[in-house]
């Protein structure tokens, strides 16, 4: 089920993240790259007749990339937040939900 409901529609807002948002995505991103290089990894240890050194690299990129995508998100937040708030947010486009905390009225 998806968390859209009713009509989807794009939408633009300015907004400027979190700490741990921008975690989330350096992560995500990092996660997915990682799978990305994984693959020529395993083609390339195949290809070398070095099967476990693919294997471990299949399993082992995404992780470490993920691992870089968190180090990178920490240390460019404070750059992030800065640009962010010099701009006073940043456009960002897509599909929206609002999650409502257990705090707000």
């Amino acid at each position: 089920m998806s968390i859209f409901q009713g009509p989807v529609m794009k939408r633009t807002f300015r907004t400027q993240l979190d700490f741990v948002s921008i975690l989330k995505i350096s992560a995500t991103l990092g996660f997915g790259g990682g799978i990305f290089m994984s693959i020529f990894m395993l083609f390339s240890g195949v290809q070398f007749g070095q099967l476990i050194q693919g294997v471990l690299g299949l399993l082992l990129a995404p992780i470490f990339s993920a691992v870089g995508g968190l180090i990178s998100g920490t240390l460019g937040f404070p750059f992030y937040y800065w640009y962010a708030n010099k701009l006073q947010g940043q456009t960002i486009s897509g599909k929206f939900a609002e999650n409502r905390s257990s705090n707000e009225t």
